[in-house]
């Protein structure tokens, strides 16, 4: 039987990454075989794969073009922590609506799950802190303490947000170029 390379290429590139699971260019290239192969889920495991194989690498950028390049592909749902820490990336940057939209996406996605209690803690924290939006911020901050989701160790900080958020909704508004 004659040698094909691409027939070859798949087998050697799963062993590699059985020894090497944190090896980002075996699951990229991984990934780019299972784009060849018009294999789209296969494609959309590795990609979820990569995005979080770059999180643990302290690549965000890379991570997040990973995300992007998964949604692009039809991927809605990726992993509830992975997509926790892929929310923070815009967050860090400074797009704070991105993020809200983001956190707010995967608290809808899984709302039973604890990831979602942090994701509404995190949008809140942003809405309060960044966009002068405190009624929404008391809104995801009751939203967390209404939850079914266990969050006894999370109520310290719950308690202080909602209090934190009436206080700016109960403060006069400052009128523009108004100083003190």
């Amino acid at each position: 039987m004659p040698f094909h390379p691409k027939r070859q290429a798949l087998p050697i590139l799963k062993d590699y990454l059985a020894l090497k699971p944190d090896s980002v260019d075996a699951c990229s290239l991984l990934r780019e075989v299972h784009w060849r192969k018009l294999d789209i889920p296969l494609y959309l495991a590795y990609t979820e794969r990569l995005c979080k194989l770059h999180l643990a690498a302290r690549q965000p950028q890379a991570a997040w073009q990973d995300y992007e390049e998964y949604k692009q592909q039809g991927g809605t749902a990726l992993p509830a922590q992975t997509w926790l820490e892929i929310c923070r990336v815009p967050e860090e940057e400074g797009a704070f609506e991105r993020a809200v939209s983001e956190y707010e996406k995967l608290a809808a996605t899984y709302p039973t799950e604890r990831q979602s209690l942090m994701a509404r803690l995190a949008a809140a924290r942003i809405c309060l802190k960044h966009l002068n939006r405190p009624q929404n911020a008391l809104q995801l901050y009751e939203a967390v303490a209404a939850s079914s989701v266990p969050h006894l160790d999370l109520e310290p900080n719950i308690q202080s947000g909602m209090r934190e958020a009436r206080g700016a909704l109960a403060a006069p508004a400052v009128p523009a170029g108004a100083t003190s």
